[in-house]
């Protein structure tokens, strides 16, 4: 029999070197935490009843009606895209219209989701600073719209990522003030959760006091960045958004027949406070890695490291030296001068690992004569 290459331990081998290639590059990447595996294994036991009528999806609304501290209707999902688009689906018809910020993820890489199960809907896209929606941007994008103005699509949601896809995080009171400008206008609120585990414990917060009580009617709750296989989740806490979500969920092709290997990841990822440690260390990381970096001369960091995010523009000989120590890091614009980089820290990123990544950044500032500093830079403006 042809034995075939080892493909993956090539992968880790840049330039015939033995050391071992670091990227950065997502926290999708990360592997399923061992918890969440063992409960995949344990119940893969025995005949189970198909879509969704099994014991493991039974116990999902019970659960998180526990965590978020009131009643809670929850339908998996595979990934976050299918999330997005199921929620703001439920949330605006054909017609209508989804107010956004300009670089959110629904806008720029989700392949018009929100607009195919909306059947039509639209987006009205809004500035802000590290991919923030301000209470002011949203109050004039509403009167300019103009509210029950059969000419415009119909004003009808408004989806506000958290943390954003700069790694900025709304607080609670910020997300009261949008709810309420929303709301008030009629629109429903959709919370894109891809990281919001890593929001809530950057802020300290419950996860009531992020969602339902901050004014939000539903969200697509990831877990897949933090630890899990492949389950997401759309969430709500209006009943009848959850009615017809239950229609939608179905025909969209997200009611699967095995869904309890989703609904056990689910379940898994609240015991014992899985997610909270999970984000944590992965807060952590990043917070290691952007104070290496906050030592090296001509580092800016573009935007608040608040979650498992890095945005920073390096200068080249410092990019040169990580990689010579086998870190390869993902390009991403951000504007001035330099490079600019997306770095995302996971759960599972060895102390090795960052350690490679500080010991780097630390030999450059030797050679630069740059002294210690006791805090992360500033953000500095790019634009």
């Amino acid at each position: 029999m042809m034995r075939l290459p080892n493909m993956v331990a090539a992968s880790f081998q840049p330039g015939g070197s033995d050391i071992a290639t670091y990227h950065f590059n997502s926290d999708n990447g990360a592997p399923v935490c061992d918890q969440i595996m063992n409960a995949l294994l344990s119940c893969n036991q025995g005949s189970e009843t198909a879509y969704g009528a099994d014991q493991y999806t039974a116990k999902l609304a019970p659960a998180y009606s526990e965590f978020f501290e009131r009643e809670t209707f929850v339908f998996p999902v595979g990934t976050g895209t299918a999330g997005n688009g199921l929620a703001l689906g439920a949330i605006t018809p054909p017609y209508g219209t989804i107010f956004c910020h300009e670089s959110a993820h629904i806008v720029t890489t989700e392949g018009g989701a929100p607009e195919f199960y909306s059947g039509g809907g639209r987006m009205t896209l809004l500035p802000g600073e590290h991919n923030k929606v301000s209470s002011a941007t949203l109050q004039q994008a509403l009167q300019r719209h103009g509210i029950g103005n059969v000419h415009h699509m119909a004003a009808s949601s408004i989806s506000l990522t958290q943390a954003t896809e700069a790694g900025a995080v709304y607080g609670a009171e910020e997300l009261k003030e949008l709810t309420a400008i929303a709301h008030k206008a009629g629109l429903k609120v959709h919370l894109d959760g891809a990281r919001i585990s890593n929001a809530i414990v950057h802020l300290g917060l419950t996860p009531a006091e992020m969602t339902w009580k901050a004014g939000v009617d539903i969200l697509t709750f990831g877990t897949t960045k933090n630890g899990t296989m492949n389950a997401e989740a759309v969430i709500t806490f209006d009943p009848e958004i959850a009615r017809v979500l239950g229609f939608m969920h179905k025909r969209a092709g997200h009611l699967f027949s095995k869904m309890r290997y989703m609904s056990v990841q689910l379940l898994s990822y609240l015991e014992n406070d899985l997610w909270c440690a999970n984000a944590l260390r992965a807060n952590e990381n990043a917070v290691r890695v952007a104070s290496a970096l906050a030592q090296c001369a001509d580092v800016v960091l573009a935007h608040p490291v608040q979650i498992n995010e890095v945005f920073a523009v390096l200068p080249p000989r410092l990019s040169n030296a990580l990689r010579e120590k086998g870190i390869h890091l993902r390009p991403w614009n951000l504007g001035g001068n330099g490079e600019g980089f997306r770095l995302v820290m996971s759960y599972s990123d060895s102390s090795e690992q960052i350690q490679r990544f500080e010991d780097a950044c630390r030999e450059d500032a030797a050679a630069w004569n740059v002294g210690p500093k006791d805090a992360i830079p500033s953000t500095v403006r790019l634009d």
